[in-house]
């Protein structure tokens, strides 16, 4: 059972399990039908006993503020050419970096000639994206109260199979804004490029591969020397 997947009453089943294996917090057998109707929160799988914590009744939860993270500010980046974000192809739930494009000039103290400060740098790393347009991302937060439950022996409700909550389909082609979760100093730097004229400042979404956590290593920032050093 996926995170946002509906409980069904064929979905669960009640099974004999020893006290020294019942986990704190489990749904009992005589509080099966509370289940129904509820959402899961985190992945569960077959056999497995279901606990307060991994199910929600999803009242309220579909806005935005559901989905940022704890620490985190969403921020909108208005997307003036779709090749900003890797030709609208990034989808709400991927994980991106964020390159950062200043086109400024420079004046040389000794010559007092005026030369082009082009800098290229990763602004933040391995960011959520939350929504693109209109279209956000699939999480289910646990916000109920806690209901508790533990020790002994007895029963313990298991999940079986699924049956997924449906969302609407949405194409990103044609999206005008781009959400995404930042801390918020690095949600301040975002938005100074953003609030920049288009050949001034830029930014670039750069989508990771699925599963890909690693910190970026080396060098991270870039200027005209680097692409053209003197010889």
């Amino acid at each position: 059972m996926n995170v946002g997947e509906k409980i069904t009453s064929d979905m669960l089943t009640t099974r004999t399990i020893p006290a020294t294996a019942l986990l704190p917090g489990r749904v009992k057998d005589s509080d099966l039908s509370t289940l129904v109707g509820k959402v899961a929160t985190a992945p569960m799988f077959a056999g497995e006993q279901v606990i307060d914590a991994k199910v929600t009744t999803y009242v309220g939860q579909d806005t935005l503020a559901y989905k940022v993270p704890q620490g985190m500010r969403a921020i909108s980046l208005q997307v003036p050419h779709e090749a900003w974000i890797a030709a609208g192809l990034p989808q709400p739930g991927d994980r991106v970096d964020i390159l950062g494009i200043t086109t400024l000039s420079k004046v040389d103290p000794l010559t007092g000639e005026e030369k082009p400060n082009v800098v290229a740098g990763y602004i933040a790393q391995d960011v959520e994206v939350l929504a693109v347009a209109q279209a956000v991302v699939k999480t289910v937060p646990k916000v109920d109260g806690a209901n508790g439950g533990a020790g002994g022996t007895g029963t313990g409700t298991s999940a079986t199979t699924a049956g997924a909550v449906k969302q609407e389909a949405a194409t990103y082609e044609k999206a005008v804004s781009i959400t995404l979760a930042l801390p918020p100093d690095l949600a301040a730097k975002v938005a100074l490029i953003d609030a920049m004229r288009d050949d001034v400042g830029q930014y670039r979404i750069l989508p990771r591969q699925k599963g890909d956590t690693d910190p970026i290593t080396g060098k991270q920032v870039w200027t005209y020397d680097d692409l053209f050093p003197v010889r």
